[in-house]
């Protein structure tokens, strides 16, 4: 790659790992690829007109750039575990990207409720398909609906800071690779006691 294209190539790939919901065990691998890159073109366009300072300064970021690449590339194909919707969501091209598109995200639906102490309700999960993560809302006594969380672990869907014998209404939303999103799942309620 042509030294102009790498720095915002991997700052983009630095905010996937960043700020995607599947790679959150990657998030602070991602800042810090990012803040590299970033570091990287300010080097690079210092170099324009410079000095031999200026390239040597380069150079140096740039090796450690690629080193955080490296070590980004493998966590990612370590967490994607061949699945090639994980390996293109982060960004980093693919040796055959020919043909290559996300599997339609899949659905999910609250089965059931478990009180897990008097202010957290866990949520069972009906999944089909596939989904990597689940955004989950609670109604509001005003008809309208408000973000609870992101759930990544889909088997830990735990809503907490609930008042002892209240009653609450929940839906859920499945999300996939290439920030695909499901259908709200029907509202269902649970009593936290």
């Amino acid at each position: 790659m042509h030294e102009p294209d790498l720095g915002p190539f991997l700052q983009n790939v630095g905010n996937n790992l960043e700020t995607l919901a599947f790679f959150i065990t990657l998030a602070a691998l991602g800042t810090a690829l990012k803040a590299k890159a970033t570091e990287f073109i300010a080097a690079e366009v210092l170099c324009n007109g410079g000095n031999s300072n200026n390239t040597a300064h380069k150079n140096t970021v740039m090796a450690a750039l690629l080193v955080l690449a490296d070590s980004a590339a493998d966590a990612v194909e370590t967490l994607a575990a061949g699945n090639v919707e994980i390996l293109k969501a982060s960004g980093f091209h693919l040796t055959s990207p020919g043909g290559v598109s996300p599997s339609p995200v899949g659905t999910v639906a609250i089965a059931s409720f478990a009180n897990e102490v008097t202010t957290k309700i866990r949520l069972i999960l009906a999944i089909t398909g596939v989904v990597w993560a689940v955004m989950v809302e609670r109604l509001n006594a005003d008809g309208t609906w408000t973000k609870i969380a992101m759930f990544t672990d889909l088997n830990d869907v735990v809503v907490a800071g609930l008042l002892p014998g209240s009653s609450n209404t929940f839906r859920a939303c499945a999300m996939a690779a290439g920030n695909q999103t499901s259908e709200y799942s029907v509202p269902m309620t649970g009593f936290c006691t």
